[in-house]
């Protein structure tokens, strides 16, 4: 028997868990003629949520496309990125009217065959400003020909701010595009997002409806853990409770320890607070390398910020700032840093480690145990 709990990759958005009413309120925005701007930590389902809003805009009759900007550096990628994006996803009548307007455009772009990436290797010097402002337009196209307003994605859109003009770019075409298309621009890291909306300097300043992602509420996790248990013939049982706890709605963490958690649990049994502990080690030992390669990136000021906060509290009380040897004076730009990538998140006004599998690793570190700079063996 398979297992029902995925938690690698965002989950398709028919396995959503209780976003409906976010779901609801991003429809209403784009049918609306709005843009948005959506803000949650990584693997907090951002992506499949905008995958469920995307699907219901096919539905409603609208042109949608997901572009991924993760890690882009030049406008040439930015390009093939959108391209690929609308080769992914369009189908029937309005893949083929897209076609025909690369075709006529003959700048290189395409639905298939290499498309703009192979222009770029072929002619280095073209002109990727006009191709971009070009392909920017074709909601409006689109719209010309055949009657139908578009709805694009751009996941993890924070990254262009390190492709110098990039946004200048993106809002001299979508301020003018109210009447034929809305977008979503959603990012994972609070700072850069901030930058690119909220700075008066910025182009986009004020360019998009902001929402904030926040975890899944605890009951309706425990629901969907104990509904596709039961669908396979097993029950959480004891070790439901300790799960919820643990995972404190992290939707990604939330699947992993359930997959855990169902590998253990044989058909017809019965999870036990033995089967939770193995459950916990099997994921901790998943995700060590993961938690190893975050702390390695990390400045030392925020890796001692992260150890009080997972060990001791607030590396603002002046005993915990000396216990993981951080000098008072910098714990608020250790705190600024670990919050504009969300690393932490504020739970009651507290700030908190987001990923709680990292603020388990950080536990069984330690404060005392090991040289900050050095490598971890745990």
């Amino acid at each position: 028997m398979t297992n029902p709990f995925r938690f690698s990759g965002p989950l398709p958005p028919d396995e959503m868990i209780d976003r409906e009413p976010e779901a609801r309120e991003l429809l209403d925005l784009v049918e609306g003629g709005h843009s948005l701007r959506l803000l949650g930590p990584r693997r907090y389902g951002k992506t499949t949520l905008l995958r469920r809003l995307l699907d219901d805009a096919d539905r409603s009759g609208m042109a949608t496309c997901l572009v991924d900007l993760e890690d882009v550096l030049t406008l040439g990628e930015i390009v093939v990125r959108i391209e690929r994006a609308y080769s992914e996803r369009l189908k029937g009548p309005i893949r083929r009217t897209v076609e025909s307007l690369f075709r006529s455009w003959n700048i290189g772009l395409s639905l298939g065959a290499g498309g703009f990436a192979a222009t770029l290797q072929r002619a280095p010097q073209a002109s990727v400003d006009a191709v971009l402002l070009r392909l920017l337009e074709l909601p409006r196209e689109l719209h010309r020909r055949k009657g139908v307003k578009s709805v694009i994605v751009f996941d993890e859109f924070q990254d262009v701010i390190a492709v110098r003009g990039a946004d200048g770019k993106f809002r001299s075409v979508i301020q003018h595009q109210l009447e034929f298309a809305s977008y979503a621009f959603a990012g994972s890291a609070p700072s850069a997002m901030e930058q690119l909306f909220s700075d008066p300097k910025r182009p986009l300043l004020d360019q998009a409806v902001a929402k904030n992602l926040a975890p899944l509420p605890v009951d309706a996790v425990g629901e969907h853990v104990e509904a596709r248990f039961a669908a396979t013939n097993r029950d959480p049982g004891a070790a439901l409770s300790p799960l919820l706890e643990f995972t404190r709605g992290h939707p990604m963490r939330s699947m992993m320890l359930a997959h855990f958690l169902w590998e253990r649990c044989p058909e017809g049994g019965v999870g036990e607070e033995e089967m939770w502990l193995e459950t916990q080690e099997a994921a901790f030992r998943q995700a060590r390398p993961t938690m190893r390669a975050l702390w390695r990136a990390m400045p030392l000021t925020e890796r001692r910020a992260s150890l009080a906060l997972a060990n001791l509290g607030s590396p603002h009380v002046a005993d915990n700032a000396a216990a993981v040897g951080i000098n008072p004076n910098s714990v608020r730009a250790a705190l600024e840093g670990l919050r504009d990538r969300a690393d932490i998140i504020a739970t009651d006004g507290v700030p908190r480690l987001t990923d709680p599998m990292f603020e388990l690793w950080l536990q069984r570190r330690g404060v005392l145990a090991a040289d900050l700079h050095g490598d971890e063996t745990t």
